[in-house]
Order: C-alpha cells, then structure tokens, then sequence
C-alpha cells in the first residue's frame, strides 16, 4: 500500500510539473509568431523575411528532436531535455528582444527563430513519454488531455498578458525580456520537480525475460501505423499551421487590427478554446475510435476555420473560437494512437517521429507556401487560406487509411 501511495503521488508530480512545462511550452511557441508579426508592423519587416523566420523556427523544431530522441530513450534523460527545451525556448525570446530593440533585426530574427526552434522540438516527445511512463492506456488519454489543457492555458494568456505588461513597460522588448526571465525560472523548476518524482517512484521489478524485451523495443518505432499517422499529420500541420502561423498578419493587415491588444485578445480567444478542447477529446480516445475521431476533428477544424474567414462580427469570433476548441486537440489524439502503434521504451523517438518529422515539418512547410503565394500582399492571405483548407480535408480522409490498432487488455495505473 506504501508503495502504491509513493506512486500515486509521483504521477501526480509528474503530471504537475509536465503540464507546467507543457503551459511554458505552447505559450512561447505560439508567442513566436506573433513577436515577428509586432517586427512587420512596427519596422515594416518584409514578407521575404517573415517567411524565412517562420520556417527556420519550424524546420529547426523538427529536426532537433529526432537526432535526440533515441539519446533521450536509452538514457532516461526526459527531465533534462524537457527543461532544456524550455530554457532554449526562453533564451530565444531574450534574443527575440534584441531585435526589437530595432538592432540588427534580420540577423535577431533568423537566429532567434534558429534557437526557439530548437528549443520547442523537446516538449511534445518528452512529456507524452512521462506521462506513459507514469499512466497505463486505459488511463492515458484523459491525461494527456489534462495535460495538453495546460498548455492551451499557456497559448491563451500568453497573447494577451504580452500587450498588458508592454503597455505597463511601455516597451515590447522589455516585455519579451520578462517572458524569457519567466520561462528560464519554469526550466529549472520543472528539472528538479520531475527529478524528485522519478526518484521516489518504484518501479515494478522485472523478470529477465520482461527486461530482454524492453530492451529489444528500441527498433521498434518504425510500422506501417507511425509512417502514415506521421504522413497524416504533417499534410494536417501544412494546411492548418499555414494559417494559424500567418494569421496575426492577416488580423493585423486585412481586418486592420495592427499590433494591439486588440490581436492579442483575438488569438487569446482562439487558443482558450483549446484548454476545454483538450479536456474533451482526451476524454474521447479512451472510449472511441481514435481514427474517426481524428477524421472528425480535422474537417470540423477547417469548416469553422471557413466560417471565420467568410463572416464579420460576433458570428466570426464565435467560429475562431470553436476552431480553436477542435483543432488544439491533436496532442491527446495522435500522442495516445501512438501508444497504441509502438511500444513502450521507444516512446520518445516515435513521438518525436510522427510530432517532430511529421507535424513540424508540416508547420515549416505550410508558412513558406503562404509566404511564397502572397507575394509581398496581404491581400492574397483569405484565399491561400481557403486552399490550405481543403489540403486539410485531404488530410482527413487519409485518416480513414489508419490501421486499426491490436487491443490490449487494462492494465493497472503503473502498469
């Protein structure tokens, strides 16, 4: 019974320090676009240039954490690379703040996204794969979506806390300064929290045979499963992050919001949707099928994506909120059908295969097609985002193409 106590109040640490991370995280990577939206307005930064930082930030986020994933997996070192993503992550939004200080802006710009990048490439992987290590299937989804829930906290208040604390500082670097501050404080405390958890958790004892076959799991994060669902979600994360990672210009330009509190309430509005969203469908994969469930999501994401685009007013924000309830539930969904494909011991690098190579290729992908579409105009952004729509349906239809995963029998919340 100690023992079991022990371990119940390790996962809850676990869980604890993850969805801190997981706050910190998201809020910063989805604070990146909007920083480089602030350099277009207020120092008239081309789209030439825009398009390249978007894109490093994203490639270097799928890069990194593939070459360190099965690093992190043979060694146990989920703790350290998640507070290291982090700490690079704040220490990117420092530089950030160079920049805006009006100093050698290209130069800030591109590195900075370099170093945000790949900072941003640890979270994903290194968090589901706590999490699996601390929760059995039958409980994993709900989990995850707890978790992912946290980080949609942090992507909703991150826009708008920016614009309150600039207006107080009277500086945007000045804020960007104490956001990095902030986050490199979240690092530590987040490597020592989940330190202290991992050490007072007992784990099962294994027999020969059981430790023989963990072992042997590390090659294992190859199937037909993981390859499509990473195919899935990067044509997913082309249509969808093509848009979310151009829509503060489209705000700021086309609907004349400029660089206000205004945009940052309007994309606090869209993420808040994501921290019940979460909530919702890592609820959802626990009792239902995940790849109609993943189907479903992606086209209700890109109608309500359409009927933000189409309409003005009350009925426009109604529909950017309820994207953002369905779209920001991809990590309870593909994090748990990837559980269900590979086994567990190779998690960090399968995560980092289908979340990384998969979805952040998509993400750096999709930015440098509306980049090279508009041409210098905003004015071009309402109908590439209709075009990346239906890129998004496509990719919803390839879900139906899914495996279905073996079925496993319950196991305990350790198990």
């Amino acid at each position: 019974m100690q023992k079991t106590n022990k371990n119940v109040d390790s996962a809850k640490s676990a869980l604890l320090f993850t969805s801190l991370g997981h706050f910190a995280n998201d809020g910063t990577v989805f604070f990146v676009p909007v920083i480089i939206d602030l350099l277009a307005v207020n120092y008239h930064v081309g789209t030439e240039l825009i398009t390249a930082s978007l894109v490093l930030f994203y490639a270097s986020m799928a890069i990194s954490a593939n070459i360190l994933g099965s690093l992190i997996d043979k060694r146990n070192l989920h703790a350290e690379g998640m507070s290291m993503g982090i700490f690079a992550l704040s220490l990117g939004l420092l530089l950030f703040s160079i920049a805006m200080g009006n100093f050698y802006i290209p130069f800030f710009m591109l590195l900075s996204s370099i170093i945000t990048g790949f900072g941003a490439s640890f979270y994903h992987p290194t968090g589901s794969s706590i999490l699996q290590k601390y929760y059995g299937k039958d409980k994993l989804g709900r989990y995850l979506g707890i978790n992912g829930s946290a980080g949609g906290i942090g992507r909703a208040l991150y826009p708008a806390l920016f614009f309150i604390i600039a207006l107080m500082f009277q500086s945007h670097a000045d804020a960007i300064i104490l956001f990095g501050a902030i986050g490199i404080v979240f690092s530590i405390t987040i490597l020592f929290g989940l330190r202290k958890a991992d050490g007072s958790f007992e784990k099962i004892k294994e027999t020969n045979s059981q430790m023989k076959q963990r072992q042997g799991v590390q090659g294992k994060t190859i199937n037909f499963g993981i390859i499509l669902l990473a195919i899935i979600f990067l044509v997913r994360s082309l249509a969808f992050f093509g848009i979310i990672s151009w829509i503060p210009e489209y705000i700021s330009f086309e609907r004349g919001i400029g660089a206000s509190l205004s945009l940052g309430t309007i994309l606090t509005l869209m993420f808040s949707g994501g921290i019940f969203g979460q909530l919702v469908f890592g609820k959802l994969v626990e009792n239902h099928d995940k790849r109609m469930i993943l189907v479903a999501s992606t086209i209700i994401s890109a109608v309500f994506m359409f009927m933000y685009l189409e309409t003005t007013g009350f009925e426009s924000l109604t529909s950017l909120l309820l994207f953002g309830f369905v779209n920001f539930s991809g990590f309870p969904i593909f994090m748990s059908m990837i559980s269900d494909y590979v086994p567990r011991g190779a998690t960090t690098s399968s995560n980092a295969l289908v979340w990384n190579l998969g979805g952040t290729s998509g993400q750096a992908i999709g930015p440098l097609i509306v980049g090279l579409v508009i041409r210098s105009s905003y004015s071009n952004l309402p109908l590439i985002f209709e075009i990346l729509l239906a890129v998004a349906i496509i990719s919803a239809l390839m879900g139906l193409l899914l495996p279905k995963p073996r079925k496993v029998s319950k196991v305990n919340m350790f198990g």
